[in-house]
C-alpha cells in the first residue's frame, strides 16, 4: 500500500460508516476509483475487524440505495485484513437520497445550483440550451431577428438562398431548434424571441463606466434577443462609453478607437454565447484603463485558462446557440476566439487581455496601451490640445442629445437623471444640464429661481428643432 496515496481515484478509510456512500456515489459520477478500508490517511494498512461482514453489507448499501454495483474484495498485508472497494464509473447520472456527488481532486462535493444542471446535462448528452420550453409559441419570435441571421448566413455560405422561402417552423426543424415534444429549444429563444426576459429573467447585459471600483456615473442595460442585442451592445460601447483617437494624415481625419473593434466583439459573443444563462447577468465594466467582460458560468473541466492562449478544443457550454452564430458568420472557426482576442490587442499595440475565472464565472480584461513619456514638439502639444478639445466637444454634443431624447414636457433634475440612468448628481449636472443650458436648447421653468426644488426643465424652440435634426439622421 505505501506506493499509493490519496487522488481523484483513490480514497483511504480507517473504518466503514454509511456516510462513506457520497464517496461511492461522487466516485461512480466522476471517472470510478477504488477505496480502501482498514488504512489510514499515510496508506499504512491497520485493519479492520469487521471484514467478513462488510464484505456483504457495502455492496448490498450501494446497490439498494444508489443501483450502484461495486466489488468488494479483502486483502492482507503484514497479516491485517483491510478491504477494496472497486467502484465503477456510470454513464448516468446517480444520486444518493435525492442528493448528486462528484469527486473532485481528493474531496467529494455536493452538486447544486449551476453545477448540478450542467452535470446532469452532461450526462445525458445534451446541453442546456437544447431544452424545450412547453410554454413558448411562434408568436413569441422576432421574425425580423430571424430574417437577419438567414441572410448573415447566406451571405457566410452556411444556408443556401432556398432558406429565405421556408416557413419559420420548417426552418427551425431543419435548424433542430424543436423537440421531439415539438417544443422550441432554449438556444432558438435566446437568439430570437421578442421578448426574452420573458422565458430567462437574467437575459440580459448591464454596462457600466467607473470611476472607482464602485462609484459608477452612467450605466445601460440592454434587453434583446441576442441576434439583435450582439449589435446594440456594440454600437453602445462604441458611441457612448469608449472614445475615439483622433489623428490626420493630410487633410484627412482618422478615427481609432480605444480598444480593437475586432477583440471586443469577439469577447462579447464569448460572453453572450458561453454563458450560463441561470446565473448571473453579463457585466461589461468601463474604467479610465481598462475594459472587463464577465459572464456567468467557468469553463468546462477540460479547458484550463492558460490554454485560452495557444489552440485549444471548442466545448461550447450552449451547442445549439453556438451553432447558429457559426452559421450566421459569427464564429469562423471554433476554439480560435480567445487566440484572435488576444492577437488583436498585440497587434493594435495594446498589452495581452487578461483571462481568469472569478466570482462563479469567467471573464476577458483588456487594458489600454501602456502610458510612456515621448519627446513633445509644441506643433504636436498644439494639435495635441485640438484632437482633445474636439474630443471633448463631441462627447459633449452626445451627451446634450441624448439629454434632449429624454425631456417630455417638463421635467425635474431628479427625474431626467433617472432616466438617463446617470449615478453622480455632480457629473450630470456639468455634463448634460448645464452644456444644455448654456447651448439654449433646454431652459428652466423657474429662471429666476435656479435652486428652487420645484424648479423644471423643458425644451427651447432651438432644442426642438435640434431633437427633429437628430431624429431625422437616426
Amino acid at each position: 500500500m505505501n506506493h499509493l496515496e490519496e487522488s481523484n481515484k483513490v480514497e483511504f478509510k480507517l473504518v466503514w460508516k454509511d456516510d462513506y456512500l457520497r464517496q461511492i456515489c461522487g466516485f461512480t459520477n466522476a471517472n470510478g476509483g477504488m477505496m480502501y478500508i482498514g488504512v489510514n490517511d499515510q496508506g499504512i494498512v491497520v485493519g479492520i475487524k469487521n471484514a467478513k461482514r462488510l464484505l456483504e453489507e457495502i455492496p448490498n448499501k450501494s446497490a439498494n440505495m444508489m443501483g450502484v454495483i461495486v466489488q468488494v474484495e479483502t486483502l492482507y498485508e503484514n497479516g491485517l485484513p483491510y478491504l477494496c472497494v472497486d467502484i465503477p464509473e456510470s454513464s448516468l447520472p446517480v444520486s444518493l437520497k435525492g442528493k448528486y456527488y462528484v469527486r473532485s481532486g481528493t474531496t467529494t462535493q455536493e452538486l447544486n445550483g449551476s453545477s448540478l444542471y450542467s452535470f446532469l446535462f452532461k450526462r445525458h448528452h445534451i446541453s442546456w440550451d437544447e431544452i424545450g420550453v412547453e410554454s413558448a409559441t411562434f408568436e413569441d419570435i422576432d421574425s425580423n431577428a430571424v430574417r437577419r441571421f438567414i441572410e448573415l448566413s447566406i451571405a457566410a455560405n452556411r444556408l443556401t438562398p432556398e432558406a429565405r422561402t421556408l416557413d419559420v417552423q420548417v426552418l427551425f426543424e431543419n435548424l433542430h431548434l424543436i423537440d421531439e415534444s415539438q417544443n422550441i429549444r432554449r438556444a432558438a429563444l435566446l437568439a430570437f424571441a421578442k421578448d426574452p426576459t420573458r422565458f430567462f429573467p437574467s437575459m440580459y447585459v448591464k454596462i457600466g463606466r467607473f470611476i472607482t471600483e464602485t462609484d459608477i456615473i452612467v450605466q445601460d442595460v440592454i434587453e434583446n434577443n441576442l441576434f439583435t442585442m450582439i449589435e446594440y451592445v456594440m454600437d453602445i460601447l462604441k458611441t457612448k462609453y469608449l472614445k475615439s483617437i483622433i489623428s490626420y494624415r493630410g487633410i484627412h481625419r482618422e478615427e481609432k478607437l480605444e480598444y480593437p473593434v475586432g477583440a471586443l466583439r469577439e469577447a462579447v459573443l464569448n460572453a453572450l454565447i458561453h454563458r450560463d444563462y441561470t446565473g448571473a447577468v453579463t457585466q461589461i465594466r468601463i474604467k479610465d484603463n481598462s475594459l472587463e467582460i464577465w459572464n456567468a458560468g467557468l469553463l468546462p473541466e477540460e479547458l484550463k485558462v492558460e490554454m485560452l492562449y495557444g489552440q485549444h478544443s471548442s466545448i461550447p457550454r450552449n451547442r445549439s446557440l453556438a451553432n447558429l452564430f457559426f452559421r450566421a458568420g459569427y464564429i469562423e472557426s471554433w476554439g480560435r476566439g480567445t487566440i484572435a482576442i488576444a492577437h488583436g490587442c498585440i497587434e493594435y499595440g495594446l498589452p495581452t487581455p487578461l483571462f481568469k475565472e472569478q466570482f462563479g464565472g469567467f471573464s476577458i480584461e483588456f487594458y489600454k496601451q501602456e502610458q510612456v513619456t515621448p519627446q513633445v514638439t509644441p506643433q504636436d502639444t498644439m494639435q495635441d490640445t485640438m484632437q482633445d478639445a474636439m474630443q471633448d466637444a463631441m462627447q459633449v454634443a452626445m451627451q446634450v442629445e441624448e439629454l434632449l431624447s429624454i425631456i417630455t414636457g417638463e421635467m425635474s433634475r431628479d427625474v431626467l437623471q433617472e432616466k438617463s440612468g446617470i449615478k453622480n448628481r455632480d457629473y450630470f449636472r456639468k455634463s448634460y444640464i448645464k452644456p444644455a443650458l448654456d447651448s439654449g436648447l433646454i431652459e428652466m421653468t423657474l429662471p429666476d429661481k435656479p435652486n428652487s426644488k420645484n424648479q423644471k426643465y423643458r425644451l427651447t424652440a432651438k432644442g426642438i428643432s435640434r431633437l427633429k435634426s437628430i431624429s431625422t439622421k437616426k
